[in-house]
C-alpha cells in the first residue's frame, strides 16, 4: 500500500472549512487501497483543492452545495484557459464518484432509451425466476444486439412480423457456427416470449425462431502437446510481478483443469495451505475441494508473496498496473492465457481461449489411464456425458476396440 506520512496534516489544511473533505478522504484511501503512487495521490489533492478553490469564488455559487454539473463545468473551465492537465478529469470523476455515493451530488437520471427500457424489464423478470448473474448477462447479450438491429433499422419490435425474425436468424447463422447459432436462437425465443407475455410485441414471434441442430460429440476437442504446454508455461517471466501471477494463473488452469473465472475468483481464503486442498467455486454455485500439487501450490504462493500488492480484497489475482483491483471476471484470465499462447507461437489449435488449457489437462488425464468417471469428477461436470467426448482422444483405448482388418493377411 501507498504510504502517505503527512497525508492527514495535509487534507487538514487544504480542506478545513469544507464540510465535505471526508469525501476527499475516501478518494485518498481508495487510491491507497489500489497501490497508486504518492505522486499520484498528491496530484489529485492538488486537482480537487483547485476545485474547492473555484467553488469558493463568489461566480460559482455557494461553496458549500456541490451540484453534479458544478463538476463538469470546472473541467471546462480549466480547458477554456489550458490549465487542464493530464489525470485532472479522472481525480475529478473519483471525487463526483465518492459525493454521489455520501449522498452529497446526485445525479439527473438521463432519458431512457426504449432499448435500455425493455432491456431493463427483461432483466428484471429474469432475476425474478431466479437466474443467475452471469446467465442473465448471457441473455441480456443477445437480446441486446437483436433490439439494438431492430431499432437501427426499423422503428422498434412492436409490429415486426415472422419475416423480420427469420431474416434477422439467418443474418446470424451466416456469421456464427453451429453451436453459436443454437445459443441465439435459444436466448432470442426466451426473450421474444417475454415480449409477448408483457405485451411488447403484437405478435408471438418466439414461433418464428426455429430449432438449431448441433450434434453432440461430433468434433474432437482442441488441446495442446504436452511440448506446447511446456513452452507456453516458459514465456512468463518469473522475474518479474506479471510473470508470476501469469504463471500461477496457468499452473491452475492447466495442472487442476479450472476454468478462467474460477481462477479469476479464487480467494485467499479458498486454499488451504496445510491440508494441501483448494475449494474450488464452480458453475451454479457448486463447490468442490481439489488436491492442490506442490508445484501449483509453489507458484501461487510464489506469487503472493511477492507479486500481489497489498488490497482490502481477498481475491488472490490483481491487475498488475494502477489500478490494482482484483479480478472480478473471468475476462483478465482469458486475456493472459491469449497472450501467453501468442508469446509461445502456438498454432494449429481452432482457438487461443483459455479453455484450451482444460481441454489440455483433460486430455492428457485420459490418455495417461483416467477413467471418464474419475476425470468428471475433477473436471466437475454435472452431466456425465459432457466428458464422453474426450474418450475420442484415447488413442490406445481405441486401438484395442478396433477390429483387425481382414485385407492385412490378404
Amino acid at each position: 500500500m501507498t504510504i502517505l506520512p503527512a497525508e492527514n496534516i495535509f487534507l487538514s489544511q487544504t480542506f478545513d472549512d469544507w464540510p465535505h473533505q471526508d469525501c476527499v478522504r475516501s478518494v485518498v484511501n481508495l487510491m491507497m487501497d489500489q497501490s497508486y503512487s504518492a505522486k499520484s495521490i498528491r496530484s489529485t489533492i492538488r486537482t480537487i483543492s483547485a476545485f474547492v478553490e473555484w467553488k469558493r469564488d463568489s461566480q460559482n455559487g455557494d461553496p458549500i452545495q456541490v451540484t453534479y454539473d458544478d463538476l463538469d463545468r470546472f473541467i471546462e473551465c480549466r480547458a477554456a484557459v489550458a490549465a487542464l492537465r493530464h489525470g485532472e478529469r479522472r481525480s475529478i470523476q473519483r471525487l463526483r464518484a465518492k459525493l454521489i455515493e455520501a449522498g452529497v451530488v446526485h445525479q439527473t437520471p438521463p432519458d431512457v432509451h426504449p432499448i435500455d427500457d425493455v432491456a431493463g424489464r427483461f432483466a428484471t423478470e429474469l432475476r425474478r425466476r431466479g437466474y443467475a448473474a452471469p446467465t442473465i448477462s448471457a441473455h441480456l447479450r443477445y437480446s441486446r444486439q437483436f433490439l439494438r438491429a431492430s431499432w437501427i433499422d426499423g422503428p422498434g419490435i412492436t409490429h415486426l412480423q415472422y419475416d423480420d425474425i427469420r431474416d434477422y436468424l439467418a443474418s446470424q447463422f451466416e456469421r456464427h457456427t453451429a453451436a453459436t447459432s443454437k445459443i441465439i436462437s435459444s436466448r432470442l425465443r426466451v426473450f421474444l416470449q417475454f415480449c409477448w407475455s408483457m405485451g411488447i410485441t403484437e405478435l408471438d414471434l418466439a414461433q418464428a425462431v426455429p430449432m438449431v441442430k448441433n450434434h453432440r460429440l461430433s468434433s474432437l476437442p482442441s488441446f495442446m502437446s504436452a511440448d506446447q504446454l511446456s513452452r507456453v508455461l516458459a514465456v512468463c517471466d518469473r522475474a518479474s510481478l506479471a510473470g508470476r501471477r501469469d504463471f500461477a494463473i496457468l499452473m491452475l488452469m492447466s495442472r487442476l483443469g479450472l476454468r478462467a473465472k474460477e481462477v479469476a475468483l479464487l480467494s485467499l481464503d479458498d486454499i488451504d495451505w496445510h491440508g494441501g486442498l483448494v475449494q474450488v467455486h464452480g458453475k451454479g454455485g457448486r463447490m468442490a475441494a481439489m488436491p492442490l500439487p506442490q508445484d501449483v501450490g509453489a507458484a501461487i504462493a510464489d506469487y503472493i508473496v511477492d507479486g500481489r500488492p497489498s488490497s482490502g480484497s481477498r481475491i488472490i489475482f490483481h491487475r498488475v498496473d494502477t489500478p490494482c483491483t482484483p479480478f472480478l471476471t473471468a475476462t483478465p484470465v482469458i486475456l493472459i492465457a491469449r497472450r501467453a499462447l501468442k508469446r509461445a507461437e502456438i498454432t494449429g489449435l481452432r482457438s487461443h481461449h483459455a479453455h484450451i488449457f482444460r481441454h489440455t489437462f483433460a486430455t492428457m488425464a485420459i490418455r495417461s489411464g483416467v477413467s471418464l468417471t474419475e476425470l468428471a469428477q475433477v473436471l466437475r461436470h454435472k452431466e456425465p456425458d459432457t466428458t464422453r467426448i474426450y474418450a475420442k482422444l484415447d488413442t490406445e483405448g481405441l486401438r484395442s476396440l478396433a477390429r483387425p482388418w481382414m485385407g492385412a493377411s490378404l
